[in-house]
């Protein structure tokens, strides 16, 4: 369960990503704000997985 739980972040954070640009009725810096955090934890978690298929 514990290797999983990148992943598991990795499509939490594009669903929400995926939700606010459908919903978001204002595009203002909160928006594009939100938007780059979801997208850092994306590349963030994807660097991790690698990692740890490099470790194995």
């Amino acid at each position: 369960m514990k290797k999983f739980i990148p992943l598991i972040v990795i499509i939490t954070s594009v669903l929400l990503m995926l939700a606010n640009f459908i919903f978001e009725e204002h595009y203002d810096r909160g928006f594009w704000f939100s938007i780059l955090s979801s997208a850092l934890i994306i590349i963030a978690m994807v660097l991790t997985l690698r990692e740890h298929q490099k470790h194995k």
